[in-house]
């Protein structure tokens, strides 16, 4: 506080508490600086409240210095009162040129969209065409927070306007998401696969069509079977790959848990293109899907592609079966665990421990014991590439292999015991911690969800997304699972805010992301 304002508060005898004291000290106050940093004291002061708007009312009519016009209306939107809905409009210059009144806009906007009440949605779709970008964004954000169907519109013209800067094309395909009308599903969907100047708009767009739930569904499953010509017609006209529509439909219905889909996605695991990388992320997308909405009719497929030579197809079919769960893959994962190269061999492992239990034991320890030769084999094959020492390199392998055994001797314990599972997941081994989640998950019984969601800030992301896959499984399985997990939103709506610029953690939030918004449209 500077000593100004020290001083401007130091000299009133009226009760700090009253909005006539703070009407007498803005009054002092000759700078508007200062007049700002009366009003900005008064937003932290604690002291706000209702009684003050007839004060801040007349503040906003009468001044005419835009910046504390702006501290105003930012004050009017702590208060969150319909009664300052026509003020903060009155107040609103859509001919503004100058920075401090469109400034003021921006505030005026985010004020009415905090209040958020339905009579502030015509001013609103007015300032979407504001000049200023802020301004405008604002007005987006409040409308789509909102919910106004009156705003899909000129909403969706926005979000494919190209003369429109990137970050706001983007804002208005979220705003889409949050009213969740089905008029954007075509829009959204053209917006899955569109690119401006190396921006990509598929983040924004899929996550806006799994806030859309069914209508989306049905749009996704047509493109999926190839039954929508509109957009087959457009996808050519633009020279895009239909292939990338397989891969994001494929992934966009896994999140939606969309059942009608299965059979297509199964077809998928056999989909067939001249490039081999989408040939191989189409396949993958399928496999994940089928995994996440653990589809019994993936299994016997996944387990005859699960000796894949590619290393990085093989671990995404090897994760899907260990997802899915039950002991019919570990046949063929105890051949591909003998096949390939490091990572392929590892990876097969990896979803081996998932899945076994005290009867994979011999076999682990016959692997780890022969990973010193295939390392060093390996080694002589590739030319000694980024194999300085092979027999350091082997029993690293062998290590890591053998800690692999963990998951099996928690098996050992647990076997098919949910409660043991659970405390599993104070475990020390990330390993074990991971497959102690999807054992939960598994479990169809909310007792233990409380042990899940206590371990969801958990470091490591693989960890993270299984204990995330499990919540969300437990929610579809249980009313009482999804009442635990609403009571928890304000805790995970906190997590990813503090954690919004944590790179690491950016799938494994995506897919928390994801679960906060089911939950949340489940509440509206």
């Amino acid at each position: 506080m500077s000593l100004v304002l020290v001083f401007l508060l130091s000299g009133c005898k009226v009760d700090p508490a009253s909005p006539d004291y703070w009407k007498k000290v803005l009054g002092k106050a000759r700078r508007s600086q200062d007049q700002v940093r009366v009003i900005e004291t008064l937003r932290s002061s604690g002291k706000l409240n209702e009684s003050f708007l007839p004060f801040l009312h007349e503040q906003l009519e009468s001044d005419e210095k835009p910046d504390v016009k702006a501290a105003v209306a930012r004050a009017l939107g702590d208060v969150k009162n319909p009664a300052s809905v026509e003020p903060l409009g009155k107040a609103v210059d859509l001919g503004a040129a100058d920075s401090a009144t469109n400034l003021l806009n921006k505030e005026l906007a985010s004020a009415l969209g905090e209040i958020g009440d339905p009579k502030a949605a015509p001013m609103l779709l007015k300032l979407l065409k504001a000049r200023d970008t802020y301004t405008r964004i604002e007005a987006v954000d409040a409308l789509g927070r909102m919910h106004v169907r009156e705003a899909v519109e000129p909403l969706m013209q926005m979000a494919t306007d190209e003369g429109t800067e990137p970050f706001l094309n983007k804002k208005a395909i979220e705003a889409l998401g949050r009213i969740g009308d089905a008029r954007a599903v075509p829009v959204l969907m053209r917006m899955l696969t569109k690119e401006r100047r190396g921006i990509s708009f598929y983040v924004e767009s899929s996550f806006s069509l799994f806030q859309m739930g069914q209508p989306a569904a049905d749009a996704l499953l047509a493109v999926l079977q190839g039954k929508d010509p509109e957009l087959s017609r457009w996808v050519q006209h633009n020279g895009i790959n239909p292939a990338s529509y397989s891969f994001k439909a494929a992934e966009i219905l896994g999140d939606l848990r969309e059942h009608r889909a299965e059979a297509a996605l199964v077809q998928q695991l056999t989909f067939r293109h001249e490039d081999p990388s989408i040939q191989a992320g189409v396949r993958a997308r399928a496999a994940d899907a089928l995994a996440r909405m653990r589809s019994a009719a993936a299994v016997k497929p996944l387990v005859a592609l699960v000796s894949e030579p590619d290393s990085g197809l093989r671990r995404e079919y090897a994760h899907a079966l260990a997802r899915l769960g039950g002991r019919e893959a570990l046949p063929a994962l105890e051949r591909a665990a003998g096949q390939g190269d490091w990572n392929a061999r590892e990876a097969a492992i990896d979803a081996l421990t998932m899945l076994g239990d005290a009867r994979e034991l011999p076999l682990l320890e016959k692997l780890a014991a022969a990973e010193p030769a295939k390392t060093a084999a390996e080694c002589t094959e590739s030319g000694g590439e980024g194999c300085d020492d092979p027999a350091a390199l082997g029993k690293k392998h062998a290590e890591e292999l053998a800690r692999h055994g963990k998951r099996l001797e928690a098996a050992k314990a647990c076997e098919a015991d949910t409660g043991c599972w659970a405390k599993k997941l104070e475990d020390a081994d990330k390993g074990v911690v991971e497959r102690a989640a999807l054992e939960v998950g598994r479990g169809r019984s909310s007792a233990h969800l409380g042990a899940l969601l206590a371990r969801m800030t958990a470091k490591d992301p693989d960890t993270r997304m299984a204990l995330i896959l499990a919540a969300e499984w437990l929610v579809e399985d249980t009313k009482d699972a999804a009442a635990q997990v609403r009571s928890a939103l304000p805790t995970l709506e906190k997590q990813l805010t503090e954690e919004k610029s944590r790179t690491e953690y950016v799938r494994a939030n995506e897919d928390l992301r994801r679960l906060v918004a089911r939950l949340q449209r489940q509440k509206i």
